[in-house]
């Protein structure tokens, strides 16, 4: 008993008299294990030194505690600052300069030993991480199960876990539901599920995932007990998508057109819906057009609506259209065209024509009416005759201007209407996609947007500029 007493004075007595010490939580670490420095100091003022990377390693994370100690009637501060960070290879980390007090105190210089992960067949690793697809040669737009599976030994206690993902650039991308933790012999799997939607063809690869786990660990300091941070990295994988010839669309669509009623009075406002359901890439869906030349047609920008279903991508398209019309016409069928993976080939689907009635128009017949005005110019004396040319020719002429100046103001609205300012992210890269390498600009704007849409970046995006630039190829 006395033995141990006077080691454990001359320990306090020890710990007293530093005024600056290093040293790590543990002297040795194993590939992917994280380091910690702890910088310690006792004093009533004390500043540590700004370390943002030791041996060319960045810190990763920063600590402080502080306690406060009574002995024989002083009371004294002591503060520790813990840094961490991941090496590959051993590291001697420097001495560093701590003030206390207002005096300078250097730390003594630590070797850190670093070893690589052995695999033996007496030893199995606590974790180990997998990355797995359902189809590693999917077409464009074409679903892929991406699994990130984690298994962990039930026997580590775990304090946190942080899970990673690739960042997945080039593809579109669903959460699905995870699957709770479960036991297999000694054990703990944890899975994590996606669905991946490749936006180019060719070979894509999908970066490695790193979880990070957290566990409670003792250093040979005594009094010392530390969090300790490991990274467990998974494979990495690539992906050969197979291009989509000669449509833009993938999967099992059909579609409905409905309109309000099929006899309207004239300037009544007749309303059409049209709606594309099923499963696939509903957000690559174009918004259809209405021509009709003898009516006025307004439309609203498409409505997308996509949820998942059974690991597959439902959902519905809806664009809406009001006309306003004095005569009779007719809704032309609309079509569209896809992709069936499951048939493998491209199908076409076309909505039937609807005829509208408009009540109570003026129908004369063309041939009539040309015939009663020859008879009335012939029966009119020469001088009305001619008076009614001139007004003609005036009225022509003046038609003619008007038709002219309608038409400049047109080509003018067109050039700077080509990229309107609804048009959405998506719609946009599909059409700078056609001139594709033609123009460094249009290369620029597309590696933003793509960027933006299956990168989570938040380039601004300036639909005027793009398009001025595509005046030049239309």
């Amino acid at each position: 008993m006395r033995l141990h007493g006077s080691l454990g004075l001359i320990l306090l007595c020890t710990l007293e008299l530093f005024g600056a010490r290093a040293f790590l939580v543990q002297p040795s670490i194993e590939q992917g294990e994280s380091a910690t420095l702890v910088l310690s100091a006792k004093g009533d003022s004390i500043k540590f030194p700004a370390i943002e990377q030791i041996d060319g390693f960045t810190i990763v994370s920063r600590q402080s505690r502080q306690s406060i100690e009574l002995v024989n009637g002083s009371v004294t501060k002591q503060l520790d600052h813990y840094f961490t960070f991941y090496p590959d290879h051993d590291v001697t980390i420097p001495s560093y300069e701590v003030i206390v007090d207002g005096k300078k105190e250097l730390t003594e210089p630590i070797h850190l030993k670093f070893s690589q992960k052995v695999a033996t067949s007496s030893r199995k690793e606590p974790f180990s991480f997998e990355m797995k697809v359902s189809n590693a040669m999917p077409m464009r737009h074409e679903g892929v199960k991406l699994s990130f599976i984690f298994k962990r030994n039930k026997n580590e206690n775990l304090v946190d876990m942080r899970f990673l993902k690739p960042t997945l650039e080039g593809f579109w991308v669903k959460e699905l539901t995870k699957d709770n933790p479960h036991v297999e012999g000694d054990d703990v799997i944890h899975t994590i599920h996606y669905m991946i939607y490749p936006q180019k063809s060719g070979d894509q690869r999908i970066a490695a995932a790193k979880i990070d786990v957290a566990r409670q660990v003792t250093s040979r300091e005594m009094f010392i007990s530390q969090i300790q941070w490991k990274s467990i990295v998974s494979n990495d994988l690539t992906l050969h998508v197979k291009p989509l010839e000669g449509v833009d669309l993938l999967g099992d669509f059909s579609m409905d057109v409905q309109v309000d009623k099929k006899d309207i009075a004239p300037n009544e406002a007749l309303n059409v819906t049209l709606k594309i359901t099923g499963e696939g890439n509903f957000d690559d869906i174009e918004p259809f057009k209405l021509n009709l030349p003898d009516a006025v047609v307004f439309s609203d920008t498409p409505k997308v609506t996509t949820w998942m279903e059974s690991e597959k991508l439902k959902g519905e398209f809806v664009q809406k259209f009001a006309i306003n019309a004095q005569k009779s016409f007719e809704i032309s069928p609309w079509e569209l065209r896809f992709y069936h993976p499951i048939k493998k080939r491209i199908e076409k689907i076309v909505t039937p024509s609807q005829t509208i009635k408009v009540r109570g128009e003026s129908l004369v017949a063309k041939s009539e009416k040309g015939v009663a005005e020859e008879e009335r110019a012939q029966s009119l004396p020469l001088a009305v005759s001619w008076q009614m040319d001139g007004r003609s020719f005036a009225l022509g002429f003046g038609f003619a201007g008007a038709m002219i100046l309608a038409l400049s103001l047109v080509y003018r609205f067109k050039k700077v209407k080509l990229i309107p300012r609804s048009m959405q992210q998506k719609a946009l890269l599909q059409k700078l996609l056609k001139y594709q390498g033609k123009n460094e600009e249009v290369d620029r704007w597309i590696e933003k947007l793509e960027a933006n849409l299956y990168g989570g970046a938040k380039h601004p995006i300036d639909r005027k500029i793009i398009g001025k630039i595509l005046e030049d190829f239309v």
